[in-house]
């Protein structure tokens, strides 16, 4: 991600350059003391791109002036925003011709350090008419008690939750009750207490 900004940084005129996604500063040229003004200027200016499309516009760029320098901001898909700060005599249409090829590569990137559980976890295509067979009540009143022992009153709201994500990722069938068991036990935090809930329910669908 640094190796991008650099590159930019061959461009003449371009002094430093960071990346901002979300708010976070993920890879600065700038120094260390500067991030948090980094920071709140990566917000100031994602929320002035997100603004202007929620109103049917859109802006490729943004320019801050700082007396002899410009700052300058590029919107990346993603909630990404590149900054480079520069001086006033750079060439804009260049500059701005660069950050655009440059923004798959930096998305890809980014992508590619998300924490491993979520890349291994993709977005799975939402189901339609996933309706529960009646057949299938007498076995979540069961799983629905056993969770209860577990975690308390809350587990019905977390039941609830556990069965809209267990209908969008898997055939609401008897078979793939194992995997509605397995949503629900990542709600129980201890792990005595998981490993009881989880054997109960294997008892329950005689596995």
């Amino acid at each position: 991600m640094k190796q991008i900004l650099e590159e930019l940084g061959t461009l003449g005129g371009v002094y430093h350059g960071c990346i901002v996604k979300e708010g976070n500063v993920v890879a600065t040229t700038f120094p260390s003391l500067l991030n948090d003004n980094l920071t709140s200027i990566g917000k100031i200016t994602d929320r002035i791109f997100k603004g202007a499309g929620s109103v049917k516009h859109s802006y490729n760029e943004i320019y801050f002036e700082m007396d002899e320098n410009y700052l300058l901001g590029y919107p990346v898909n993603g909630g990404i925003v590149v900054l480079l700060l520069t001086g006033k005599d750079v060439n804009f249409a260049l500059i701005h011709m660069t950050v655009k090829s440059a923004g798959p590569q930096i998305s890809r990137e980014l992508a590619s350090q998300l924490p491993d559980d979520v890349q291994e976890h993709p977005v799975v295509p939402r189901r339609t008419n996933q309706k529960i067979d009646q057949s299938l009540k007498p076995f979540l009143n069961e799983i629905l008690e056993a969770l209860t022992l577990q975690i308390g009153p809350v587990a019905r709201i977390t039941m609830g939750e556990a069965l809209k994500s267990w209908r969008v990722t898997f055939e609401p069938t008897r078979k793939n009750l194992p995997q509605l068991i397995n949503i629900l036990a990542e709600d129980i935090d201890d792990e005595v207490s998981r490993q009881e809930f989880r054997d109960e329910l294997n008892v329950l669908l005689g596995q």
